[in-house]
């Protein structure tokens, strides 16, 4: 296998050379020997930033591929003691072990099933990131997490949890899924949801702390917490949005029955079990933006400032976004600037997941007035 070297963070790491992999001048990750994937270098520099707020001591990476992820953590964090990496492809592992040596990394390198391995360890902080759905190591990660442990899944099968493919998305998350005007978000709702159903079979609360969609993924972090009065917390915020195609009205019920909407009469779309809550702790959110100045090595320090901005005041709102031409059209009005509708709305925000959407608390009648006078 032929290996170069590339720089990520501050780590200095050995991948398979891209170019033997191509094919009529292209190139997948997932062809290669050994999965390292560059798009997700933002995923992973946010993940080191998180990981400055939670200051594991313990940490399994549970898909770890060529290892980047929690070589990372561990040479750019400080204070990890046990760091597990793992992966099933022994060929993988052989090149985990290059690059912890490499890096001076001090980790215990497992070349076993990531379920099989959840199911025999504890840690700090658990990170889940596939390739493709993390329905099948949910469970097994949330068990391997102690109480008031850490845990955090990537997601890059939105075609299942934006409805794009509506059998998979039952089968992977058990979401009645129709497609809706502000599916980017609750794409990433209906994967808190599940992460939150799997923790309360073994009585495990999961509160999502931090998340984000970016390009073709979302993630998302939680806190466990034990307990089975809180996981009966949790599922009270679990529900079933519904949106008029034809008025955009639109409300939440937490039972899955079919609605006709008051104003049309014509029967609503429907998605869920979605999470109702809040996607971001401000207060975890926050102390991201006061470290980040402590990385300004990031490749991406430009963006990922760009993007925590945004996120601190989309925090202030709860409800999902509203998409702009969407509404526009179904009035057919032009769609108004942005920043007009912020100005009309007074309580308002940009979204991250949509650059035609914004965020407020306002009901859609609101929205609409806004939209006719600009």
């Amino acid at each position: 296998m032929n290996l170069i070297e590339i720089k990520e963070g501050k780590a200095s790491l050995l991948i398979p050379n891209p170019k033997d992999y191509e094919k009529e001048g292209r190139y997948d990750p997932s062809w290669s020997p050994v999965f390292y994937n560059p798009k997700m270098r933002l995923n992973r520099d946010i993940s080191v930033l998180a990981l400055s707020v939670i200051k594991p001591r313990s940490v399994v990476d549970a898909l770890s591929a060529s290892g980047v992820r929690g070589i990372r953590y561990y040479t750019e964090i400080g204070g990890i003691e046990k760091l597990i990496l793992n992966d099933k492809n022994p060929i993988a592992t052989e090149l985990i072990k290059k690059n912890a040596e490499k890096n001076y990394v001090n980790a215990h390198i497992t070349t076993k099933d990531a379920n099989s391995l959840l199911y025999e360890i504890k840690a700090d902080f658990v990170d889940i990131d596939p390739f493709g759905s993390p329905a099948p190591f949910i469970l097994s990660a949330i068990n391997a997490t102690i109480n008031k442990g850490y845990v955090a899944f990537t997601a890059t099968d939105l075609s299942a949890l934006e409805c794009s493919s509506k059998f998979s998305a039952r089968r992977k998350y058990d979401l009645i899924c129709e497609r809706l005007s502000f599916s980017k978000e609750l794409g990433i709702r209906g994967l808190i949801a599940k992460v939150i159903r799997e923790g309360a079979i073994i009585e495990k609360a999961a509160y999502p702390i931090f998340s984000f969609y970016f390009d073709y993924y979302y993630r998302v972090f939680f806190r466990i917490e034990n307990g089975a009065k809180k996981v009966d917390k949790l599922l009270e915020k679990q529900g079933y949005y519904y949106e008029c195609s034809k008025c955009g009205y639109r409300e939440v019920d937490y039972y899955a029955e079919r609605k006709i909407c008051p104003r049309c009469g014509i029967e609503m779309r429907r998605y869920g079990p979605a999470w109702t809550g809040e996607l971001w702790n401000r207060e975890f959110l926050l102390s991201m933006k006061e470290n980040l100045k402590n990385f300004t090595y990031f490749d991406t320090f430009m963006q990922v400032n760009k993007l925590l901005n945004i996120l601190v005041e989309e925090s202030k709102y709860v409800s999902p976004y509203f998409r702009l031409d969407f509404i526009a059209s179904l009035i057919k009005r032009n769609i108004p600037k942005r920043e007009k509708m912020l100005e009309c709305l007074k309580e308002a925000s940009i979204t991250h997941f949509d650059y035609r959407g914004i965020k407020t608390n306002k009901e859609i009648d609101e929205i609409v007035n806004c939209i006719k006078i600009n």
